[in-house]
């Protein structure tokens, strides 16, 4: 490898690092389904039911992360909470590729640029702003990562099969939460961005990497597009956020 000017463009496109994601137990099966949400508290209600059985677990420093199974249409899928930021995000979706998941669907809120966008309203993303680290270490340098054009054309399908009004658009994922300034959001408005999250352009780098299938459906949440943030009281949604997961159990079916 040559020293570049910056390290993130320093690509190795060797397919092995020095410690690899293992499949926990040799024994475990698990269906080749996954979707993997933010939103905890579905989650915990859903186990509180007797809905969700745990498979298998990650394992963070600070807590155990559960795996678990459901049952949908009479098939099975998984379902896992989300960890925050790009980082977290490709461990994951390493550690979950390890342990046999195969398609991927991503559910969680972002933040609006655009204050017509309502609190709830879908976005499916299909294509993201790198505007981070991690996605440098599984693709080569550039501006942008589209997601899965085949995820992304059945995710439509899927929406407009149920009437569910959505956006299809750019995202801005970010590793700098406080550094969302006024001027780099006009900029991303510019070039076409309608959200900013932390996640998205590592899952589509990741996932084209390890040659797995992965989408994402965000729903719009607190807005950034005005001179002040507004909160929109986004995370108390719980409606908006049960539904989307049972919809993203569907849908990841379909994959």
């Amino acid at each position: 490898m040559k020293l570049q000017s910056i390290p993130l463009l320093e690509y190795d496109d060797c397919p092995q690092g020095v410690i690899r994601a293992e499949k926990p137990v040799p024994s475990l099966h698990v269906p080749p389904y996954c979707v993997i949400t933010f939103f905890g508290e579905i989650l915990e209600e859903k186990y509180r039911k007797g809905e969700l059985k745990k498979v298998a677990a990650l394992t963070l420093e600070f807590q155990e992360n559960p795996v678990y199974v459901t049952k949908v249409k009479g098939q099975e899928v998984g379902l896992v909470m989300a960890t925050v930021g790009a980082p977290n995000a490709a461990g994951q979706l390493e550690e979950l590729t390890a342990m046999g998941f195969k398609k991927f669907l991503v559910c969680g809120g972002a933040g609006v640029l655009q204050r017509e966008i309502a609190v709830g309203h879908l976005i499916i993303p299909d294509s993201a702003i790198r505007d981070e680290g991690t996605s440098y270490h599984y693709l080569p340098a550039s501006r942008e990562v589209t997601c899965n054009p085949h995820a992304v054309s059945i995710l439509e399908q899927g929406l407009k099969q149920r009437d569910i009004p959505y956006l299809k658009a750019k995202t801005w994922t970010t590793d700098a939460i406080y550094r969302e300034t006024r001027d780099k959001i006009a900029l991303r408005v510019q070039e076409g961005c309608v959200t900013v999250e932390m996640e998205a352009s590592a899952f589509f780098a990741v996932a084209q990497f390890l040659g797995v299938t992965l989408g994402q459906i965000l729903y719009g949440g607190d807005d950034l597009s005005g001179t002040e943030w507004d909160g929109r009281k986004w995370i108390s949604r719980r409606d908006v956020r049960e539904n989307l997961v049972e919809l993203c159990l569907e849908l990841c079916l379909e994959l």
